[in-house]
C-alpha cells in the first residue's frame, strides 16, 4: 500500500522526448497495458500474503522459510529496481516491460510448480527480477506519452490502481483458495499472476517505444555491495531464531554493516568522479530528505511485518478461511485506499501535517486494535476489529500518499530522479527487513506462551505494542517535516 515513484520517469521529465500520439485503439490499448502490471506487482504481495499459512502447510515448511518466500521477492525487487530504471532507459522502456512482465509471468507458473521450498523461493526470487524491470518503465512510459495536462488523471489512476491491488490483493488470495482450483490448494494463488501477465504481454505492444538519449553506465560494482549487506543483514535474522544463532550468523549479521559502509563510500566515490552511481547518498545530507526516509522505513516495515503476523493470527489462530482473513484485512486496505484518495484535500488543508494526524492514527490504530484483541481473545467474533483496522489504514493512508511529495518538493529539481529512486527502492528494503524483524518477535512471544489457549491472540497483541511503538518515532518526524515544510495546523 504505497505510491511510489521511479528513477526513470523523473529523468525522462526532464528530457525532451516527444510525446507519442498514436491512433484512437492504440491510445485506448495503452493505459490498461500500463496500469495492469501496477496491479500485478501490487496485488501479488498481498495474495501471497493470505496464503503463508496454506503454503506452511502445504509444503511442511518452517516459519523462517515463509519469511523467505517473502523477503527473496522484496530484497530482489528492491536491489534490482534502479538497474532496471536504466535498463529502460538503455534499450528502450517497452522492451524491459515486456521482458520483465514475460519474465514475472514464468516465475509465477514455477512458483506453483514448487515442489518443495527451495524451488518457490528460488521462483519467488526471479519474479523480484521481473517485477524490478517492469515496474520502473510504467511511469516513464506515462511521461512519454501522454500530454503534460492528461499526465496528472492518469497518475492519479496510477495511484488508485496501487490503491485498489492491495485491497483487493488478500481477497483474491483468499477467493482463490477458497475455490481450490482443480485440487491446486495454494498454488492457485500464483495461476492468478501467470493469466494477468499473458494478457498483459498482448496489451504491450499498444504501447510506443521510448528510450532515453543518456547511455550512462551501470553500477553492477554498487548494486552487488547493496545486495551483500542487505543479504548478510536480512539472513541472520530470519534464520537466527530456527538455527540458535550460530557464530556463523552473528557475524554476518555484524559484518553487515562495514559493508553497507564500503556501499556508500563507494557511492559517493562515483559521485565525485562524475559517474552515475546506483544510489546517490549526497541525498541523505539533506534533512529533509534524510527525515522522509526514516518516516518511509518505520512505516513500510511496520506494515510488511503487520501482514505477515495477522495472517497467521486470523488463520492458525482463530481458524478463520484464507478468504475470511483477506476480507477482515481488506478492511484495513479500504481504510488506507480512501485515505489516499482523499489526502491532496487533507493536504491542501493541513500541509505537512497531514503527516502528523496519520502518525498519530497510525499509532493510534495499532494500540486500538491490540484492545480489541484483548477484549475478544481467542474468539471468532471479531467486530471490534474492523474499526480499529480502518482507523490503521486510514493513518497509514495519511502517511505514505502524501510523503513523496512533501519530501521531494525540497529537492532540488536535478536529484528527483535520484531521490524518488532512493524513496521506492526504501519501500521494498523497509519490508524485507519488518518480515525479518517480526518473525524474531512472533516466534519468541509464541514459545514464551506455548500451552496457552491465547497464545496466538497474546503473541499478536505483543507485536501489536511493538508495532505501534515503532510508528509512535513517526510523530517527531513528521513534526521536523512539517516545520521545515513551514506547515500549519
Amino acid at each position: 500500500m504505497s505510491n511510489t515513484l521511479s528513477d526513470a520517469s523523473a529523468q525522462l521529465s526532464r528530457s525532451r522526448e516527444p510525446v507519442s500520439k498514436g491512433d484512437g485503439r492504440r491510445s485506448r490499448l495503452m493505459l490498461p497495458a500500463l496500469l495492469l502490471p501496477v496491479f500485478m506487482a501490487v496485488a501479488n504481495v498481498f495474495i501471497v500474503n493470505v496464503a503463508t499459512p496454506s503454503i506452511q502447510e502445504g509444503l511442511g515448511a518452517s516459519f523462517a522459510d515463509v519469511q523467505f518466500i517473502l523477503t527473496g521477492y522484496t530484497l530482489t525487487f528492491a536491489v534490482l529496481l534502479i538497474i532496471g530504471a536504466r535498463l529502460g532507459d538503455r534499450f528502450g522502456r517497452r522492451r524491459m516491460l515486456f521482458i520483465g512482465v514475460a519474465l514475472f509471468t514464468v516465475a509465477s507458473l514455477l512458483c506453483g510448480l514448487s515442489v518443495d521450498v527451495t524451488m518457490l523461493i528460488a521462483s519467488r526470487i526471479v519474479q523480484g527480477i521481473g517485477a524490478a524491470l517492469f515496474m520502473p518503465q510504467v511511469l516513464s512510459l506515462i511521461q512519454a506519452n501522454y500530454t503534460p495536462e492528461r499526465r496528472g488523471a492518469i497518475f492519479g489512476m496510477y495511484g488508485a490502481t496501487q490503491g485498489i491491488a492491495a485491497a483487493a490483493g488478500q481477497i483474491i488470495g483468499g477467493l482463490l483458495l477458497r475455490m481450490n482450483l482443480w485440487g491446486m490448494d495454494w498454488r492457485a494463488v500464483f495461476l492468478f499472476s501467470v493469466l494477468l501477465g499473458a494478457l498483459i504481454l498482448v496489451l504491450i505492444p499498444f504501447i510506443p517505444e521510448s528510450g532515453s538519449p543518456i547511455r550512462a553506465k551501470l553500477d553492477w560494482v554498487g548494486a552487488a555491495l547493496a545486495a551483500a549487506g542487505l543479504l548478510m543483514l536480512v539472513y541472520p535474522l530470519v534464520q537466527g531464531q530456527r538455527e540458535g544463532w550460530p557464530a556463523i550468523l552473528i557475524i554476518s549479521l555484524l559484518l553487515s554493516a562495514p559493508v553497507l559502509v564500503l556501499f556508500a563510500w563507494y557511492e559517493r566515490r562515483l559521485l565525485h568522479r562524475d559517474r552515475l552511481p546506483f544510489m546517490n547518498v549526497d541525498l541523505f545530507r539533506h534533512k529533509v530528505f534524510t527525515s522522509g526516509i526514516l518516516v518511509l522505513l518505520l512505516l513500510m516495515s511496520t506494515q510488511g511485518a503487520f501482514f505477515l503476523v495477522a495472517a497467521y493470527m486470523l488463520q492458525l489462530g482463530l481458524h478463520f478461511s484464507a478468504l475470511q482473513a483477506g476480507l477482515v484485512i481488506g478492511s484495513m486496505g479500504m481504510g488506507y485506499f480512501l485515505a489516499s484518495l482523499f489526502s491532496s484535500r487533507v493536504t491542501a488543508k493541513l500541509g505537512a501535517h497531514v503527516l502528523t494526524v496519520g502518525s498519530i492514527l497510525t499509532t493510534a490504530g495499532y494500540l486500538l486494535l491490540s484492545w480489541a484483541v484483548q477484549t475478544t481473545g481467542g474468539s471468532s467474533d471479531i467486530g471490534l476489529w474492523i474499526p480499529a483496522l480502518a482507523v490503521l489504514g486510514i493513518g497509514q493512508g495519511l502517511v505514505g500518499a502524501p510523503l513523496t511529495n512533501i519530501v521531494l518538493a525540497k529537492i532540488r529539481t536535478a536529484d528527483i530522479g535520484s531521490a524518488s529512486g532512493v524513496m521506492t527502492t526504501s519501500i521494498q528494503i523497509a519490508s524485507t527487513i519488518g518480515i525479518a524483524l517480526i518473525g524474531i518477535i512472533w516466534l519468541n512471544a509464541l514459545g514464551a506462551h506455548t500451552g496457552s489457549v491465547s497464545a496466538y491472540s497474546d503473541a499478536f497483541v505483543i507485536c501489536l505494542y511493538v508495532l505501534a511503538a515503532a510508528t509512535a518515532l513517526i510523530l517527531p518526524l513528521a513534526l521536523m517535516l512539517a516545520g521545515r515544510n513551514g506547515a500549519h495546523l
